[in-house]
């Protein structure tokens, strides 16, 4: 039995013909079992988990077979091939994640005429409806750039499976601007952080570990003991990072990490824990309680809910430590490659984002220099 520590309760069975089981124990009641018809990737896990924590066994809704050749139908057989690729690792859960929310935000568009669903129209779409899809997002560009990239990679897989081979989305204009992505934090930012947290919080942990590795929150929760290595006199944490393409990683660890990390068993399975002291199940649920520590740190903004109601929104993130991780290295010379490495980016270009300001301000300062010594 294998279970999935992030849902309290929740078990993985195999059967006698090899087939997986979830079964949910109900609260309160450690003898009693309730058998779900879905596992945590399906968009209705969290229903039929909620209610069988209660006690309570859901009946689980027959969705209508789509028609034959139409959006709809691309979007469930591309989903049921991700939902196989996660379950085998060849697939992050986060990119899974990801296309399954644009494909379902494309199919339920409606089309110009406002009758139908765009998942229920021929899937051999034509370049206008793709550009409708893309504008129903409004102004929330980067939304909508999501969704044109979950369905380019639809048509990819579709195209050897019977769906068009050459589909217009393909050439239909991403019309998104960056602003940025998140926001680096700053020595204020860590400061405050750290004064909130303090030596021996899982927060405190987290932060050192994501500051010494600036690694990607699905590979943060997954270092543990065994990631740990010596090289001569010097500990390190070594790891292959889970994003297709991405190149292996040996950091050092810090002091204040190691003094974090001091007091965990080594036979760990994860250096970040719940508070049952199981490993966190999805990037998910770790993004979650990093976006509860950091607004407990005071690093928030008041902004509305989908029921209009106020809530505090954190405005830091774990890819903000990654990006100011890699400012620090370019501030102070540091190459593309050394970016590169630290943040596993197989790809110049990417890791050249970070060096390019500081380079251009190092040759301002090295050109006025040049004009003083003419003068």
């Amino acid at each position: 039995m294998q279970v999935n520590f992030d849902f309290p309760g929740l078990c993985k069975e195999t059967t006698a013909a090899g087939n997986v089981r979830w079964r949910v124990r109900v609260d309160g009641e450690k003898r009693r079992k309730i058998t779900i018809p879905v596992g945590p990737v399906h968009p209705d896990f969290q229903e039929h988990y909620d209610a069988a924590r209660l006690g309570e066994k859901l009946k689980q809704q027959k969705t209508q077979k789509p028609e034959k050749g139409t959006l709809d139908e691309l979007r469930e057989h591309y989903v049921g091939w991700m939902e196989i690729q996660v379950q085998a690792g060849n697939l992050s859960q986060l990119t899974f994640a990801s296309r399954r929310r644009g494909l379902q935000q494309a199919c339920d568009c409606r089309a110009p005429n406002g009758k139908a669903r765009m998942g229920e129209v021929s899937a051999t779409l034509p370049l206008a409806a793709f550009g409708h899809i893309r504008d129903s997002f409004d102004t929330r560009t980067g939304a909508a750039a999501t969704c044109l990239k979950a369905l380019r990679a639809a048509y990819k897989w579709g195209s050897q499976r019977g769906f068009p081979e050459d589909s217009p989305v393909f050439r239909v204009e991403n019309t998104h601007v960056s602003k940025g992505g998140a926001t680096p934090w700053t020595k204020e930012d860590k400061k405050k952080f750290l004064k909130r947290h303090g030596a021996g919080t899982m927060a405190r942990r987290w932060f050192r570990l994501v500051d010494d590795t600036a690694g990607r929150i699905d590979d943060t929760r997954l270092l543990g003991p065994q990631h740990a290595k010596f090289r001569g006199d010097q500990q390190v944490i070594s790891w292959q990072p889970g994003k297709s393409g991405s190149s292996p990683v040996e950091v050092p660890m810090s002091a204040e990490l190691m003094c974090e990390l001091a007091g965990l068993p080594e036979d760990a399975p994860a250096y970040l824990l719940t508070e049952w002291g199981k490993p966190f199940a999805s990037s998910g649920s770790l993004d979650n309680r990093v976006r509860k520590w950091i607004i407990e740190a005071g690093l928030y903004t008041i902004g509305k809910n989908k029921k209009g109601e106020e809530v505090k929104k954190a405005t830091r993130s774990q890819h903000g430590i990654r990006k100011a991780c890699a400012e620090e290295i370019a501030e102070q010379g540091g190459s593309v490659y050394e970016v590169m490495s630290v943040l596993s980016h197989s790809d110049e270009k990417t890791a050249a984002i970070y060096t390019k300001r500081f380079e251009r301000a190092q040759l301002a300062i090295q050109a006025a220099e040049r004009r003083k010594k003419a003068n």
